[in-house]
């Protein structure tokens, strides 16, 4: 097939477009527009800084804080902790574990078992159920797998959870 030669502006004047207002030609295979630096707008200027809402506050400094007894249900909430690449990866870089969870448990739940079980202080607690994906054979889903709950836990600088103690019933 051979290359067409009409430009874009050819194009854009036949089509009553007008070249000030979008002006791009052919360059060796490329387009090149021309800089409008009257439409480029700084980011920093366009943020924009909003008051805390005092009812926001006050319904922060209300809310429930988690706490467990000793025979309470912390252990049902964490499964067992993940130990993939990733998770080996998030745990050196920035001290962030990985654990199974219950799908029905919340952040700050999560949040108290940690601190109550290990005894650490989390300053971030990240939580995801991922896609369940099915087992397809001659066109009819024949499994699923299972749903679960993953949870990121960073911990403060300096502490760290013992996931292979020498003497596990010492816990």
């Amino acid at each position: 097939m051979e290359r067409s030669t009409r430009s874009w502006k050819a194009a854009a004047v036949f089509l009553g477009l007008g070249l000030a207002i979008w002006g791009p030609a052919w360059v060796s295979g490329a387009v090149r527009q021309e800089r409008r630096p009257e439409l480029v707008a700084c980011r920093t200027q366009a943020r924009h800084v909003q008051l805390p809402n005092v009812a926001n506050i006050e319904a922060r400094r209300s809310s429930k804080e988690w706490k467990f007894d000793e025979d309470g249900g912390m252990y049902d909430i964490i499964k067992y902790p993940l130990l993939t690449e990733k998770a080996c990866r998030l745990l050196e870089k920035y001290n962030t574990y990985t654990f199974l969870v219950d799908r029905k448990a919340n952040k700050p739940q999560i949040r108290a078992a940690i601190e109550t079980i290990f005894g650490v202080k989390v300053l971030k607690c990240n939580t995801l159920i991922p896609s369940s994906s099915y087992t397809i054979a001659f066109g009819q889903k024949i499994g699923r797998k299972s749903l679960y709950k993953k949870a990121y836990l960073q911990l403060q600088e300096g502490d760290s959870i013992d996931l292979f103690p020498d003497d596990p019933e010492a816990m």
